[in-house]
């Protein structure tokens, strides 16, 4: 290997000394893409050699914690990097399932790294092989997705002892005061944590076009006219409530299914905690007609709030593929358009986050097929599929 190393280093010095100002477009793609899986396959040597490192202890007697220590220390680097890196030959050496996916490029480094600590520690009786079939092609935030369901299916720990241990961990810190200024971290159960952020973001108040406030800044003066309510006297649970959408099966909720609800932003909250909330909560079937027609057809040109509730539930957040904006930052979109015909109805109707609703309508942009599935075609030949999400996390379970 050592005679390689030096080989390739004179070749990557060669790559390195390149200009890149003299590359056309089309060269600066194919470039952009090569060096990443060129870089991609040493990371994972790297990680084998690291993890084979540390089970020799070859940073003995250099001050160094582990491996991961001694090579932050040594190049200056990242000890978290360094410590993922170690982590990630770990689990291909423990995992031979996930080394051959990555070696074959069915799984990227990345996802492998979301799937290492569920390789190195699954529940008992689960087989990791699973997991990682599962995850073939997936991105690494579908994998990390993925993985976490997995572990949640597979727990011998029930959802009330998963409630109490995630519980317990709740915080709340702050530091020392640095140049007038206090830095606070809360770690919350994602529910209540959602909640706090409703709160805050529904007493920022929604940003207009004089707003020059960001996203961040709008929370905190949320915050902070909690906080001075509260100093007033004035907190007496008004009549306005901010909105938490949760999509929760017909099954769940009568208890003959324990799937989670999901909120708007894609997290999923345990079976019996949505019941407990529903017993105080407006409910609505969104998935069916009623009270509330879901196909207007050209009745109507923009969706309404049933027709959103219907679109969370159906697809999760943004219908591009890769993309995993959730559906709360989502904007409704009619496949067909509404100059062009198209209705305001379910099957004609997607979410898509507003960086993709623009390259969507750009000109030139064929869609194909319906809310179910369907594909873009962008002007350039890429071809996009598009549609509901789930289908990585759904495998792994």
């Amino acid at each position: 290997m050592i005679t390689a190393l030096a080989t390739s280093a004179v070749a990557l010095g060669g790559v390195a000394r390149a200009s890149v100002i003299q590359l056309s477009v089309a060269e600066l793609k194919v470039a952009a893409i090569e060096l990443q899986r060129q870089i991609d396959q040493l990371t994972v040597q790297q990680a084998r050699v690291l993890s084979e490192a540390d089970q020799r202890q070859a940073w003995q007697g250099t001050g160094a914690r582990n491996a991961a220590d001694w090579l932050a220390g040594a190049t200056k680097s990242s000890y978290g990097s360094a410590k993922r890196k170690q982590q990630l030959g770990e689990a291909l050496s423990q995992s031979p399932d996930l080394s051959a996916a990555v070696d074959n490029g069915e799984v990227t480094p990345d996802a492998a790294n979301e799937l290492a600590d569920a390789v190195l520690n699954p529940p008992a009786g689960a087989d990791p092989g699973e997991l990682v079939e599962a995850c073939k092609g997936a991105s690494p935030t579908e994998a990390r997705d993925a993985a976490r369901r997995w572990k949640e299916v597979h727990s011998e720990e029930t959802p009330e002892q998963a409630e109490e241990r995630r519980y317990q961990n709740r915080s709340l810190r702050h530091t020392e005061e640095v140049d007038g200024q206090i830095t606070i971290n809360a770690t919350l159960p994602t529910l209540q944590a959602r909640q706090v952020l409703k709160v805050c973001s529904f007493l920022g108040g929604k940003p207009s076009q004089t707003d020059t406030r960001s996203t961040a800044q709008r929370m905190c003066d949320g915050l902070i006219l909690l906080a001075d309510a509260y100093a007033k006297g004035e907190v007496r649970g008004g009549r306005e409530k901010p909105t938490l959408l949760i999509t929760f099966s017909a099954d769940s909720f009568e208890g003959s299914s324990d799937e989670p609800g999901v909120t708007d932003f894609g997290d999923r909250i345990p079976a019996h905690i949505v019941r407990r909330l529903a017993e105080h909560a407006q409910l609505q079937r969104v998935l069916s007609t009623g009270s509330h027609i879901l196909d207007l057809g050209r009745t109507e040109r923009y969706a309404t709030e049933q027709q959103y509730r219907a679109l969370m539930a159906l697809h999760g957040g943004c219908d591009w593929e890769g993309c995993h904006i959730p559906a709360a930052w989502c904007e409704v979109d009619h496949l067909v358009p509404w100059e062009e015909g198209g209705a305001t109805d379910l099957d004609n109707l997607g979410l898509l986050c507003s960086h993709h609703h623009h390259e969507k309508h750009r000109p030139g942009v064929v869609v194909t097929g319906d809310a179910s599935g369907y594909t873009i075609t962008l002007v350039d030949g890429t071809v996009v599929r598009c549609g509901p999400r789930g289908r990585t996390a759904q495998a792994a379970a």
